[in-house]
């Protein structure tokens, strides 16, 4: 089904249902629907097997432009449920788009899952840049068709696992604008000279914790059950509506976006900050070649992927052209 610019509807983030562009609430379950869908122009938008992806490998990586992504299955999993996809696009101002997801292993066939979700964010968000429209609207957007998409999965209601899911984080570049964008745990990072912030904050028991005051980091990460979600996408979700952060970047830096099968060796983001190193050191295909073979040497306990995407830090000799 489309509406009337041609390209696919969005979804209720409350509970998966088809929303057209024009309303306000969901027909199926009453959730407001807080802003007006603005819709990336299907002219714009990207052939889905034109963009840069990787699902289901044991390792991959992935070059376009001046952004990069690693993902390999680790030590510990018999196979990679995590999906990322990446796009750079040249222009004026041009920019690029990053996406990760980590399918929910206790969930059916959790690598399609991830998968639907980084095709149908990654399509939404090189559209936007390629086209100039607003990152925020076209960030809730892609997040949007991610659920959808990641909803209209099939399942088997008869087994002892739920339908699949999974989480996102997502960030598109345009110019020296910047909107980011999350369901889950998987974690967006902006690098700098002189600092390293996590943007936004996990959909975890452990981040509520934190949040309450109750507890420190550490202390909240000791807990069991500290990583089970309190938000994914799916059919099953009851909560998709994504975190979502616009910013104008302050200067030359990184943006990072990374599975927990990277930041649970380094949650703390100045630990992160300093395995990083000085920003623009070295390509962001070899930083993100880096960052994985770390976190498979510090145990490799889950999947891991690493997209990196440098801003205005010059032309690194090997990333792109």
């Amino acid at each position: 089904m489309t509406d009337h610019l041609g390209f696919g509807v969005g979804a209720c983030t409350s509970c998966g249902e088809a929303l057209l562009v024009d309303d306000r609430f969901c027909e199926a379950c009453g959730a407001s629907v807080p802003m007006p869908i603005e819709r990336v122009p299907a002219a714009s938008l990207p052939a889905a097997g034109d963009l840069p992806t990787a699902s289901g490998q044991d390792h991959a990586e992935l070059v376009d432009g001046l952004v990069a992504a690693v993902t390999d299955r680790g030590r510990s999993h018999w196979r990679n449920e995590d999906s990322v996809g990446i796009r750079w696009i040249d222009g004026q101002p041009g920019g690029y788009a990053l996406v990760v997801s980590d399918g929910v292993s206790v969930s059916q066939e959790p690598q399609l899952a991830s998968q639907a979700a980084v095709e149908a964010a990654l399509q939404v968000l090189s559209g936007a840049v390629a086209a100039g429209i607003d990152l925020d609207a076209a960030m809730r957007e892609a997040i949007a068709a991610a659920q959808q998409a990641t909803a209209a999965l099939p399942f088997d209601p008869d087994l002892d696992v739920g339908p699949g899911a999974c989480t996102i984080v997502a960030a598109v570049v345009s110019g020296r604008y910047a909107t980011f964008g999350s369901v889950g745990d998987s974690r967006v990072y902006w690098l700098d000279d002189g600092r390293v912030l996590q943007i936004g904050r996990d959909d975890s028991l452990a981040a509520e914790m934190v949040a309450s005051g109750r507890l420190t980091n550490s202390q909240a990460m000791a807990r069991p059950g500290a990583h089970a979600l309190t938000k994914w996408l799916g059919v099953d979700s009851s909560d998709a509506a994504p975190t979502v952060t616009s910013v104008e970047l302050p200067g030359p830096g990184l943006v990072l976006l990374a599975s927990d099968g990277l930041w649970n060796y380094v949650p703390d983001p100045e630990d992160l900050g300093r395995l990083v190193g000085r920003p623009g050191a070295e390509t962001a295909l070899d930083l993100g070649r880096r960052l994985v073979s770390f976190a498979v040497g510090a145990g490799g306990a889950d999947n891991i992927t690493v997209a990196v995407g440098p801003h205005d830090l010059g032309r690194q000799e090997g990333a792109g052209p």
